[in-house]
Protein backbone atom coordinates (compact mmCIF):
# COMPACT_ATOMS: atom_id res chain seq x y z
CA UNK A 1 0.00 0.00 0.00
CA UNK A 2 1.37 3.43 -0.92
CA UNK A 3 1.99 5.74 2.01
CA UNK A 4 -0.40 8.65 2.33
CA UNK A 5 1.79 11.17 4.17
CA UNK A 6 5.55 11.78 4.16
CA UNK A 7 6.94 13.40 7.32
CA UNK A 8 10.37 15.01 6.88
CA UNK A 9 12.52 15.40 10.02
CA UNK A 10 15.95 17.10 9.98
CA UNK A 11 17.93 15.85 12.99
CA UNK A 12 21.19 16.89 14.58
CA UNK A 13 22.72 15.68 17.85
CA UNK A 14 19.36 15.12 19.52
CA UNK A 15 20.09 11.65 20.93
CA UNK A 16 17.39 9.84 22.90
CA UNK A 17 15.01 12.82 22.70
CA UNK A 18 14.41 11.68 19.12
CA UNK A 19 12.66 8.55 20.41
CA UNK A 20 9.76 10.61 21.82
CA UNK A 21 9.40 12.35 18.47
CA UNK A 22 9.38 9.14 16.43
CA UNK A 23 7.13 7.33 18.91
CA UNK A 24 4.53 10.08 18.51
CA UNK A 25 4.40 9.09 14.82
CA UNK A 26 4.19 5.37 15.55
CA UNK A 27 1.14 6.08 17.75
CA UNK A 28 -0.76 7.97 15.06
CA UNK A 29 -4.38 6.87 14.78
CA UNK A 30 -4.17 6.94 10.99
CA UNK A 31 -1.77 3.98 11.25
CA UNK A 32 2.02 4.00 11.03
CA UNK A 33 1.81 1.91 7.83
CA UNK A 34 0.25 4.93 6.07
CA UNK A 35 3.20 7.18 6.88
CA UNK A 36 6.61 7.58 5.28
CA UNK A 37 9.13 8.89 7.83
CA UNK A 38 12.15 10.55 6.21
CA UNK A 39 14.87 11.34 8.74
CA UNK A 40 17.66 13.55 7.43
CA UNK A 41 20.67 13.20 9.73
CA UNK A 42 22.58 16.48 9.41
CA UNK A 43 25.98 14.99 10.24
CA UNK A 44 25.26 14.24 13.92
CA UNK A 45 28.27 13.43 16.11
CA UNK A 46 26.45 11.84 19.08
CA UNK A 47 24.39 8.63 19.27
CA UNK A 48 21.58 10.01 17.07
CA UNK A 49 22.54 7.69 14.17
CA UNK A 50 22.26 4.61 16.43
CA UNK A 51 18.77 5.64 17.53
CA UNK A 52 17.67 6.22 13.93
CA UNK A 53 18.96 2.74 13.03
CA UNK A 54 16.73 1.15 15.68
CA UNK A 55 13.69 2.49 13.84
CA UNK A 56 14.88 1.92 10.27
CA UNK A 57 15.71 -1.70 11.17
CA UNK A 58 12.22 -2.24 12.59
CA UNK A 59 10.09 -0.29 10.10
CA UNK A 60 10.42 -0.42 6.31
CA UNK A 61 8.78 3.00 5.98
CA UNK A 62 11.45 4.74 8.11
CA UNK A 63 14.11 6.14 5.79
CA UNK A 64 17.42 7.64 6.87
CA UNK A 65 19.38 10.10 4.73
CA UNK A 66 22.81 10.99 6.11
CA UNK A 67 24.55 14.25 5.20
CA UNK A 68 28.33 14.14 5.34
CA UNK A 69 28.72 17.84 6.02
CA UNK A 70 26.64 19.72 8.56
CA UNK A 71 24.38 22.27 6.88
CA UNK A 72 23.85 24.19 10.13
CA UNK A 73 20.25 25.14 9.37
CA UNK A 74 17.11 23.13 8.46
CA UNK A 75 16.51 24.46 4.93
CA UNK A 76 18.82 22.04 3.08
CA UNK A 77 17.78 18.87 4.99
CA UNK A 78 14.11 19.70 4.42
CA UNK A 79 14.66 20.18 0.69
CA UNK A 80 16.49 16.84 0.48
CA UNK A 81 13.62 15.18 2.31
CA UNK A 82 11.12 16.86 0.02
CA UNK A 83 12.87 15.49 -3.08
CA UNK A 84 12.91 12.02 -1.51
CA UNK A 85 9.23 11.93 -0.46
CA UNK A 86 6.84 9.70 -2.39
CA UNK A 87 3.50 10.23 -0.60
CA UNK A 88 0.59 12.31 -1.82
CA UNK A 89 0.96 14.71 1.12
CA UNK A 90 3.96 16.06 3.04
CA UNK A 91 4.68 17.49 6.46
CA UNK A 92 7.78 18.79 8.22
CA UNK A 93 8.64 18.03 11.84
CA UNK A 94 11.31 19.25 14.28
CA UNK A 95 13.47 16.58 15.88
CA UNK A 96 12.47 17.16 19.52
CA UNK A 97 8.71 17.80 19.24
CA UNK A 98 5.64 15.58 19.08
CA UNK A 99 2.30 15.34 17.27
CA UNK A 100 -1.04 14.71 18.92
CA UNK A 101 -2.01 11.09 18.30
CA UNK A 102 -4.81 12.04 15.88
CA UNK A 103 -2.92 14.84 14.11
CA UNK A 104 -2.21 13.01 10.85
CA UNK A 105 -5.72 11.61 10.63
CA UNK A 106 -7.34 14.98 11.38
CA UNK A 107 -5.30 16.93 8.84
CA UNK A 108 -5.43 14.19 6.20
CA UNK A 109 -9.22 13.85 6.42
CA UNK A 110 -9.67 17.61 6.09
CA UNK A 111 -7.29 18.14 3.15
CA UNK A 112 -8.79 15.22 1.19
CA UNK A 113 -12.42 16.07 1.96
CA UNK A 114 -11.93 19.67 0.82
CA UNK A 115 -9.47 18.85 -2.01
CA UNK A 116 -7.24 21.63 -0.68
CA UNK A 117 -3.57 22.38 -1.38
CA UNK A 118 -2.75 22.95 2.28
CA UNK A 119 -4.27 22.57 5.73
CA UNK A 120 -2.84 23.51 9.09
CA UNK A 121 -3.67 23.70 12.78
CA UNK A 122 -2.63 25.37 16.02
CA UNK A 123 0.08 24.20 18.40
CA UNK A 124 1.06 24.14 22.06
CA UNK A 125 4.23 25.01 23.92
CA UNK A 126 5.00 22.02 26.14
CA UNK A 127 7.47 22.23 29.03
CA UNK A 128 9.52 19.47 30.65
CA UNK A 129 7.36 19.53 33.78
CA UNK A 130 4.28 18.69 31.70
CA UNK A 131 2.81 22.21 31.66
CA UNK A 132 1.39 23.33 28.31
CA UNK A 133 0.41 26.65 26.77
CA UNK A 134 -1.92 26.97 23.79
CA UNK A 135 -0.56 29.21 21.04
CA UNK A 136 -3.33 30.88 19.08
CA UNK A 137 -2.84 33.91 16.85
CA UNK A 138 -6.04 34.20 14.88
CA UNK A 139 -9.63 35.32 15.09
CA UNK A 140 -12.11 33.56 17.32
CA UNK A 141 -13.27 31.12 14.64
CA UNK A 142 -13.03 27.32 14.91
CA UNK A 143 -12.21 26.78 11.24
CA UNK A 144 -11.36 29.12 8.38
CA UNK A 145 -11.55 28.00 4.73
CA UNK A 146 -10.48 30.14 1.80
CA UNK A 147 -9.92 29.48 -1.88
CA UNK A 148 -6.96 31.84 -2.30
CA UNK A 149 -5.06 34.28 -0.11
CA UNK A 150 -7.06 37.12 -1.66
CA UNK A 151 -10.07 35.91 0.38
CA UNK A 152 -8.36 36.53 3.74
CA UNK A 153 -4.98 38.24 3.73
CA UNK A 154 -4.75 37.94 7.54
CA UNK A 155 -3.45 34.42 6.91
CA UNK A 156 -0.18 36.06 5.88
CA UNK A 157 0.33 37.29 9.45
CA UNK A 158 -0.03 33.84 11.01
CA UNK A 159 2.95 32.02 12.50
CA UNK A 160 4.94 30.18 9.80
CA UNK A 161 5.22 27.15 12.18
CA UNK A 162 5.92 24.85 9.26
CA UNK A 163 5.47 21.74 11.43
CA UNK A 164 1.72 22.37 11.83
CA UNK A 165 1.05 22.25 8.09
CA UNK A 166 0.18 19.53 5.60
CA UNK A 167 0.75 20.20 1.90
CA UNK A 168 -0.31 18.40 -1.25
CA UNK A 169 3.07 17.29 -2.64
CA UNK A 170 2.10 17.80 -6.28
CA UNK A 171 1.23 21.43 -5.48
CA UNK A 172 4.65 22.03 -3.90
CA UNK A 173 6.55 20.37 -6.75
CA UNK A 174 4.58 21.99 -9.56
CA UNK A 175 5.19 25.45 -8.10
CA UNK A 176 8.84 24.67 -7.28
CA UNK A 177 8.39 25.78 -3.66
CA UNK A 178 11.58 25.13 -1.69
CA UNK A 179 13.19 26.27 1.53
CA UNK A 180 15.96 28.83 1.14
CA UNK A 181 19.19 27.22 2.33
CA UNK A 182 21.81 28.58 4.74
CA UNK A 183 19.51 31.23 6.24
CA UNK A 184 16.91 31.59 8.97
CA UNK A 185 13.21 32.46 8.58
CA UNK A 186 13.26 29.75 5.91
CA UNK A 187 9.87 28.55 7.14
CA UNK A 188 8.45 32.06 6.63
CA UNK A 189 9.63 32.06 3.02
CA UNK A 190 8.16 28.59 2.36
CA UNK A 191 4.87 29.44 4.09
CA UNK A 192 4.34 32.76 2.28
CA UNK A 193 5.27 31.26 -1.08
CA UNK A 194 2.72 28.50 -0.49
CA UNK A 195 -0.04 30.89 0.58
CA UNK A 196 0.44 33.04 -2.51
CA UNK A 197 0.03 30.07 -4.87
CA UNK A 198 -2.38 27.71 -3.10
CA UNK A 199 -5.93 26.93 -4.18
CA UNK A 200 -7.79 25.74 -1.13
CA UNK A 201 -6.34 26.71 2.27
CA UNK A 202 -7.82 25.53 5.58
CA UNK A 203 -6.88 26.57 9.11
CA UNK A 204 -8.19 24.43 11.99
CA UNK A 205 -8.02 27.16 14.59
CA UNK A 206 -9.49 25.14 17.46
CA UNK A 207 -7.38 22.06 16.90
CA UNK A 208 -3.97 21.81 18.62
CA UNK A 209 -2.16 19.03 16.80
CA UNK A 210 1.50 19.82 17.47
CA UNK A 211 3.44 20.00 20.74
CA UNK A 212 6.42 22.34 20.48
CA UNK A 213 8.86 21.49 23.23
CA UNK A 214 10.40 24.19 25.42
CA UNK A 215 13.17 22.81 27.58
CA UNK A 216 12.96 24.13 31.13
CA UNK A 217 16.75 24.45 31.24
CA UNK A 218 16.53 26.86 28.30
CA UNK A 219 13.44 28.74 29.43
CA UNK A 220 15.24 31.91 30.48
CA UNK A 221 17.32 31.97 27.29
CA UNK A 222 14.29 31.36 25.09
CA UNK A 223 12.32 34.08 26.83
CA UNK A 224 15.07 36.68 26.69
CA UNK A 225 15.88 35.96 23.02
CA UNK A 226 19.65 36.18 23.35
CA UNK A 227 20.95 36.13 19.77
CA UNK A 228 24.32 36.80 18.17
CA UNK A 229 25.22 38.63 14.97
CA UNK A 230 25.22 35.45 12.86
CA UNK A 231 21.70 34.57 13.98
CA UNK A 232 20.28 38.06 13.41
CA UNK A 233 21.94 38.33 9.99
CA UNK A 234 20.54 34.92 8.98
CA UNK A 235 17.08 36.23 9.93
CA UNK A 236 17.58 39.28 7.71
CA UNK A 237 18.48 37.03 4.77
CA UNK A 238 15.28 35.07 5.36
CA UNK A 239 13.25 38.28 5.38
CA UNK A 240 14.92 39.41 2.17
CA UNK A 241 14.09 36.09 0.52
CA UNK A 242 10.44 36.49 1.55
CA UNK A 243 10.42 40.07 0.26
CA UNK A 244 11.79 38.89 -3.08
CA UNK A 245 8.99 36.31 -3.30
CA UNK A 246 6.46 39.13 -2.92
CA UNK A 247 8.17 41.11 -5.68
CA UNK A 248 8.34 38.11 -8.01
CA UNK A 249 4.64 37.40 -7.51
CA UNK A 250 3.72 41.10 -7.79
CA UNK A 251 2.24 41.01 -4.28
CA UNK A 252 4.17 43.93 -2.81
CA UNK A 253 0.93 45.17 -1.23
CA UNK A 254 1.12 42.33 1.33
CA UNK A 255 4.41 43.60 2.75
CA UNK A 256 2.97 45.25 5.91
CA UNK A 257 0.73 42.29 6.77
CA UNK A 258 3.76 39.99 6.80
CA UNK A 259 6.55 42.20 8.08
CA UNK A 260 4.87 44.22 10.81
CA UNK A 261 5.18 41.38 13.33
CA UNK A 262 8.46 39.98 12.02
CA UNK A 263 10.35 43.29 12.14
CA UNK A 264 9.05 43.87 15.65
CA UNK A 265 10.35 40.42 16.60
CA UNK A 266 13.71 41.20 14.95
CA UNK A 267 14.01 44.39 17.00
CA UNK A 268 13.33 42.40 20.17
CA UNK A 269 16.14 40.00 19.28
CA UNK A 270 18.36 42.95 18.38
CA UNK A 271 17.74 44.64 21.73
CA UNK A 272 18.48 41.48 23.70
CA UNK A 273 21.25 40.23 21.42
CA UNK A 274 24.80 39.45 22.48
CA UNK A 275 26.26 41.83 19.89
CA UNK A 276 29.00 44.46 19.86
CA UNK A 277 28.31 48.03 18.73
CA UNK A 278 30.22 47.58 15.47
CA UNK A 279 28.22 44.41 14.74
CA UNK A 280 25.00 46.30 15.43
CA UNK A 281 25.96 48.94 12.88
CA UNK A 282 26.59 46.23 10.27
CA UNK A 283 23.22 44.61 10.96
CA UNK A 284 21.32 47.87 10.83
CA UNK A 285 22.89 48.72 7.49
CA UNK A 286 21.57 45.43 6.10
CA UNK A 287 18.05 45.59 7.53
CA UNK A 288 17.21 49.32 7.36
CA UNK A 289 15.68 49.13 3.86
CA UNK A 290 12.95 46.81 5.18
CA UNK A 291 12.08 49.36 7.88
CA UNK A 292 11.94 52.09 5.25
CA UNK A 293 9.66 49.93 3.15
CA UNK A 294 7.27 49.24 6.03
CA UNK A 295 7.12 52.93 6.96
CA UNK A 296 5.44 53.64 3.61
CA UNK A 297 2.41 51.61 4.66
CA UNK A 298 -0.10 51.88 7.45
CA UNK A 299 0.94 49.45 10.20
CA UNK A 300 0.42 48.71 13.88
CA UNK A 301 3.37 48.20 16.20
CA UNK A 302 3.97 47.92 19.92
CA UNK A 303 4.60 51.45 21.19
CA UNK A 304 7.72 50.34 23.08
CA UNK A 305 9.41 49.64 19.72
CA UNK A 306 8.20 52.66 17.72
CA UNK A 307 11.08 54.94 18.70
CA UNK A 308 13.66 52.30 17.80
CA UNK A 309 11.80 51.59 14.55
CA UNK A 310 11.94 55.27 13.55
CA UNK A 311 15.63 55.57 14.36
CA UNK A 312 16.46 52.55 12.18
CA UNK A 313 14.19 53.79 9.40
CA UNK A 314 15.93 57.19 9.41
CA UNK A 315 19.46 55.67 9.43
CA UNK A 316 20.11 57.15 12.88
CA UNK A 317 22.00 54.07 13.91
CA UNK A 318 23.95 55.47 16.87
CA UNK A 319 20.70 56.63 18.45
CA UNK A 320 19.14 53.25 17.65
CA UNK A 321 21.98 51.46 19.44
CA UNK A 322 21.67 53.73 22.47
CA UNK A 323 17.92 53.06 22.64
CA UNK A 324 18.54 49.32 22.31
CA UNK A 325 21.03 49.37 25.19
CA UNK A 326 18.68 51.28 27.49
CA UNK A 327 15.75 49.08 26.50
CA UNK A 328 17.80 45.96 27.17
CA UNK A 329 18.27 46.91 30.83
CA UNK A 330 14.55 47.40 31.40
CA UNK A 331 13.50 44.32 29.42
CA UNK A 332 15.98 42.07 31.22
CA UNK A 333 14.69 43.34 34.56
CA UNK A 334 11.09 42.81 33.45
CA UNK A 335 11.84 39.30 32.20
CA UNK A 336 13.70 38.47 35.40
CA UNK A 337 10.67 39.51 37.45
CA UNK A 338 8.37 37.53 35.14
CA UNK A 339 10.53 34.43 35.53
CA UNK A 340 10.60 34.85 39.31
CA UNK A 341 6.82 35.14 39.27
CA UNK A 342 6.55 31.95 37.18
CA UNK A 343 8.80 30.12 39.62
CA UNK A 344 6.70 31.36 42.54
CA UNK A 345 3.51 30.26 40.81
CA UNK A 346 5.09 26.85 40.17
CA UNK A 347 6.09 26.57 43.84
CA UNK A 348 2.54 27.47 44.91
CA UNK A 349 1.10 24.89 42.53
CA UNK A 350 3.44 22.24 43.95
CA UNK A 351 2.43 23.22 47.49
CA UNK A 352 -1.27 22.97 46.60
CA UNK A 353 -0.67 19.56 45.08
CA UNK A 354 1.17 18.41 48.21
CA UNK A 355 -1.73 19.64 50.36
CA UNK A 356 -4.21 17.83 48.12
CA UNK A 357 -2.17 14.64 48.36
CA UNK A 358 -2.01 14.98 52.15
CA UNK A 359 -5.75 15.56 52.36
CA UNK A 360 -6.37 12.48 50.21
CA UNK A 361 -4.04 10.41 52.43
CA UNK A 362 -5.99 11.54 55.52
CA UNK A 363 -9.28 10.63 53.85
CA UNK A 364 -7.92 7.21 52.92
CA UNK A 365 -6.73 6.69 56.50
CA UNK A 366 -10.16 7.59 57.87
CA UNK A 367 -11.75 5.09 55.49
CA UNK A 368 -9.37 2.38 56.68
CA UNK A 369 -10.08 3.16 60.34
CA UNK A 370 -13.81 3.18 59.70
CA UNK A 371 -13.55 -0.19 57.98
CA UNK A 372 -11.61 -1.64 60.91
CA UNK A 373 -14.17 -0.30 63.40
CA UNK A 374 -17.04 -1.84 61.42
CA UNK A 375 -15.31 -5.20 61.32
CA UNK A 376 -14.57 -5.10 65.04
CA UNK A 377 -18.17 -4.19 65.89
CA UNK A 378 -19.42 -7.07 63.79
CA UNK A 379 -17.05 -9.44 65.54
CA UNK A 380 -18.12 -8.22 68.98
CA UNK A 381 -21.81 -8.70 68.25
CA UNK A 382 -21.44 -12.06 66.53
CA UNK A 383 -22.88 -15.00 68.48
CA UNK A 384 -20.34 -17.35 66.96
CA UNK A 385 -17.32 -15.36 68.05
CA UNK A 386 -16.29 -14.25 71.53
CA UNK A 387 -13.36 -12.07 72.41
CA UNK A 388 -10.89 -13.30 74.94
CA UNK A 389 -9.72 -10.73 77.49
CA UNK A 390 -6.33 -10.12 75.82
CA UNK A 391 -8.00 -9.71 72.40
CA UNK A 392 -10.57 -7.27 73.84
CA UNK A 393 -7.72 -5.13 75.08
CA UNK A 394 -6.16 -5.11 71.57
CA UNK A 395 -9.51 -4.33 69.95
CA UNK A 396 -10.15 -1.54 72.38
CA UNK A 397 -6.79 0.06 71.61
CA UNK A 398 -7.48 -0.17 67.84
CA UNK A 399 -10.84 1.52 68.23
CA UNK A 400 -9.23 4.36 70.14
Amino acid sequence: MKNKISIIIPVYNIGKELEKTLNSLIKQTIGIEKLEIIIVNDCSTDDTADIIKKYTDKYDNFIEITLHQNSGLPGKPRNIGLRTATSEFIMFMDHDDCYAEDAMETLYNKITEENADMVFCNFKFVFDDGAAKNISTYKNKPEIKIETIENDTDFLALSPSIWTKMFRRSFILENNILFPEGILAEDLSFFINSLLKANGIIFLNNYYGYYYRIRNTELDKSTIHIRNKKYLYAMILGYIDTYNILIQNKKDKYFPVIFNGHLEYWMKCFVMGDITRSEKIELLNEVAFLFKKLSKFSFNMNESYLLLFNKIKNDEFNDAILISEVSSVFIKKELYLQNQQLKLQKANQDLKKDNQDLKKDNQDLKKVNHSYNDKIQKMETSNSWKLTKPLRIVVSSIKK
